[in-house]
């Protein structure tokens, strides 16, 4: 095995390597196919996404001058783990639950394994990968690339993708850091969070799609409200969640919301962590307030897709996590980014849904969690208008999709 440093880890990588290592940070996501495919077929798929995309080769490891690095590792395969003939609606599921417990090696290269539940016409690929490289909306890429690949397009490698990071300070120059209201949105307000005992339970991991009928008459209803559906959808997971916990209304919700920053830097498909974040509090008051909890949440982060906020995020966590070891990172996490609720959303996948004789019909996820008491985490990603919508926590509350489902039809009947 031939080993070559490929470039430091940018300090939101950085921060996801070092948390990982006191919680498992990495996440998964699922793929739903339908078509003719083999499991050689998929196994020659993914030998090809990963030579197309670096960091699907690297492993990290610290250096003499105690700096994490990347560093490439040949001969070692993309894990393919087939299971066949099995039920895969009902496996899917648990398999989910099962890669989300599974922690990861970040020295062990790669830092990305696969299940397939495979039939011959239809198939699910889990992917589960570190979030030092890569996020929700790199694994949607991953997908597209597999499925070309699947119906026999030929991957065209790409480089070493930069870090956020750089790609920040070489547009400082451009950036209108005093037009942007930053003070408040990476910082958590309320109590710190708490690490939950390690007491060997498993997290568990529930899917569901919403209604295309129901998904319309909600996109529909948030530009009647001058909102947007990652608004509504934010707003529906928050209260339905407070209805769970009893929550009073005057006590905000924080909701913490990744959001992909490609397009503000103008890159395109790769597979490494290209997003930030931030933490909007919401007042639940029930549907009286829900349109106004969705605007809350539309408007606040719209502030994340400005370089002045990137710039200011990224600076906050340069100041930070150069000085921190594992200890220090998990107690900076829990004290300045508590949580009540995650919502992860990557919207509609920006490709087409059809490759050759394969069909994706749905993505299930991004499913992770990060290690905190009484967490839950939703995953959201549209193909077409299929909105599929992950929930992952040791806790779960049985029936909150079926209450979910109520509040966001009510949603769409009510004006706010």
């Amino acid at each position: 095995m031939v080993e070559r440093r490929m470039r430091e880890l940018g300090w939101t990588e950085r921060l996801f390597w070092l948390l990982d290592q006191n919680s498992p940070r990495h996440f998964v996501m699922a793929a739903h196919i339908d078509g003719h495919t083999t499991v050689d077929q998929w196994r020659k798929a993914l030998d090809a996404v990963q030579i197309r995309h670096p960091l699907l080769c690297a492993g990290i490891e610290v250096g003499a001058d105690s700096v994490p690095c990347f560093y490439r590792a040949a001969g070692a395969p993309i894990p393919l783990q087939v299971l066949e003939g099995r039920g895969i609606a009902q496996e899917c599921e648990a398999e989910l639950g099962r890669e989300l417990a599974l922690p990861f090696d970040p020295q062990r290269v790669p830092l990305m394994r696969a299940v397939l539940l495979h039939e011959p016409e239809r198939a699910v690929c889990i992917l589960a990968t570190h979030h030092a490289i890569g996020d929700g909306m790199s694994i949607a890429f991953v997908v597209r690339d597999l499925l070309q690949a699947l119906a026999g397009e030929t991957l065209r490698p790409l480089p070493v993708p930069p870090t956020v990071d750089d790609l920040i300070g070489q547009a400082v120059v451009a950036l209108e850091r005093n037009s942007v209201d930053c003070g408040t949105g990476l910082v958590a307000p309320g109590p710190p969070a708490r690490y939950r005992a390690r007491t060997g339970d498993s997290p568990q991991v529930r899917t569901m799609q919403l209604a295309p009928e129901v998904l319309g008459r909600l996109r529909q209803r948030a530009r009647a409200e001058k909102a947007t559906l990652h608004g509504a959808l934010c707003s529906g997971l928050a209260l339905t969640l407070a209805q769970f916990l009893g929550r009073p209304a005057s006590q905000p919700v924080r909701i913490w919301s990744p959001m992909d920053v490609r397009k503000l830097l103008g890159l395109g498909d790769e597979c490494a962590v290209l997003a930030t974040s931030m933490i909007v509090a919401v007042e639940c008051r029930g549907l009286p307030g829900f349109w106004g909890a969705a605007r809350e949440v539309a408007a606040r982060l719209a502030a994340t897709r400005s370089a002045g906020y990137l710039a200011w995020a990224s600076s906050l966590l340069s100041q930070s996590i150069g000085r921190l070891d594992v200890a220090s990172a998990a107690q900076l996490m829990a004290q300045r980014f508590a949580f009540d609720l995650v919502v992860t959303n990557l919207g509609v996948v920006p490709y087409a849904s059809r490759f050759g004789p394969l069909q994706l019909n749905a993505l299930s996820g991004p499913a992770v969690l990060s290690g905190f008491e009484n967490e839950h985490v939703f995953g959201v990603a549209t193909v077409g208008e299929q909105l599929s919508l992950s929930y992952s926590s040791y806790t779960p509350f049985d029936s909150l999709f079926g209450l979910l489902d109520e509040n966001l039809a009510a949603a769409c009947d009510f004006t706010g």
